[in-house]
């Protein structure tokens, strides 16, 4: 009787041990799973925010964007690799300069020298308005 009992009670969880790790059933062929078209929309290159930009304001993000391809010097190597040689139009500064109200006033340039001015313009307008206040001594 005793091994009647754990031969059955073998079976019972040798079959349970089988169906814990059985695959699921498998959708009959044409019958696949329906599948949703991603939620992304294709950028078509039309409504650019520089196509609304009058010529003056095109001209200062040039200015102040642009690249100068036309600098760039392209020495190719023996071994297959090539040096660019770019100009200081793809130099990118932000520039972080103390505004009227004592907030900190974030701006991005192109050229070092750009850069320079930036900071230097932020300072004399500082300095203009702004007098310094003598310190005492008690």
């Amino acid at each position: 009787m005793r091994a009647l009992v754990s031969a059955v009670s073998a079976s019972i969880a040798l079959a349970l041990a089988t169906a814990a790790y059985a695959q699921p059933p498998q959708t009959p062929p044409g019958q696949a799973k329906k599948q949703t078209a991603p939620k992304q929309t294709v950028d078509h290159g039309t409504d650019d925010a520089s196509e609304a930009l009058t010529p003056a304001d095109q001209e200062l993000a040039q200015r102040l964007f642009g690249k100068n391809e036309s600098a760039v010097i392209l020495t190719p190597f023996a071994n297959g690799g090539v040096r660019l040689e770019l100009d200081e139009s793809f130099q990118e500064a932000i520039t972080v300069t103390i505004a009227d109200d004592g907030s900190l006033k974030f701006s991005y340039v192109t050229g070092v020298a750009n850069a320079t001015e930036a900071v230097k313009a932020a300072a004399a307008n500082i300095a203009a308005t702004k007098p310094a206040t003598a310190l005492e001594e008690k």
